[in-house]
């Protein structure tokens, strides 16, 4: 274990461990590859369901700390709209995994920025084929008229 793995607590050094989510999808709706400043390179997948991510998963040729905050975002993200999913920020993760020494927290922004993308994927996608934004926060009335409302429209 080198000097920064053993400032992990426990949570970090699980998730670097025992990632979650881990490996690409074969079927999926957002994707996005980024590469950090420091050269690790971070994937996420992602399927939406009724307008929320049902799945995500995540890859990475970096270090432990590249590959805890990968594993952390996975489980942040679920369950959220791909809009609320793409706020997720550095210190969002930071928090999540209960920190990471400080010559390692870029790789919480990595994270944050390739799951940003990924959904920033899906919603363009979705936008371009001119489908129902499914993250209206509107109403719950699938007939309501701002729900059927076409990518780039407005919710007025």
């Amino acid at each position: 274990m080198d000097q920064s793995q053993s400032e992990f607590n426990v949570t970090a050094f699980d998730h670097a461990q025992h990632p979650r989510n881990w490996g690409a999808l074969s079927e999926y709706d957002g994707y996005a590859r980024v590469k950090g400043p420091c050269g690790d390179t971070m994937e996420f997948w992602l399927q939406v369901s009724d307008g929320r991510i049902s799945h995500v998963s995540f890859d990475t040729d970096g270090c432990g700390s590249s590959v805890s905050c990968g594993s952390i975002v996975t489980e942040l993200a679920v369950g959220e709209t791909p809009a609320d999913a793409s706020h997720i920020s550095q210190a969002d993760v930071l928090d999540a995994l209960g920190g990471l020494p400080p010559e390692v927290q870029h790789c919480a922004l990595l994270a944050s920025d390739t799951i940003r993308a990924a959904c920033a994927d899906w919603i363009a996608a979705t936008a371009k084929s001119g489908a129902a934004s499914s993250d209206c926060r509107t109403c719950d009335n699938d007939s309501c008229s701002a729900r059927k409302r076409r990518g780039g429209e407005s919710e007025a």
